[in-house]
């Protein structure tokens, strides 16, 4: 099943929120990855394409484990991430 969940991410170096789709069946490394070219091609290249990233939730500031799929962390429709 391809679920997908609908987040608000912050990218506090562009000082910008994007609402985004994401599989809850991909890695969260791997979602950081397509969120950070994304990002990047959006802003023009803005945004740098290194492998330091990490999200974490806004509301209790818990930064998650990359190694964990979406679905295994406690991320769902409408939580709101941070991109840092």
């Amino acid at each position: 099943m391809n679920k997908k969940i609908l987040v608000e991410i912050y990218v506090p170096n562009l000082d910008i929120k994007y609402n985004i789709f994401i599989p809850s069946f991909k890695k969260i490394s791997n979602v950081i990855l397509d969120l950070v070219k994304g990002i990047s091609e959006l802003s023009d290249g803005a945004y740098p394409i290194i492998n330091r990233h990490a999200l974490m939730n806004s509301d209790t500031c818990e930064i998650y484990n990359n190694n964990l799929s979406i679905k295994e962390s406690n991320i769902k429709n409408g939580t709101k991430l941070i991109l840092i």
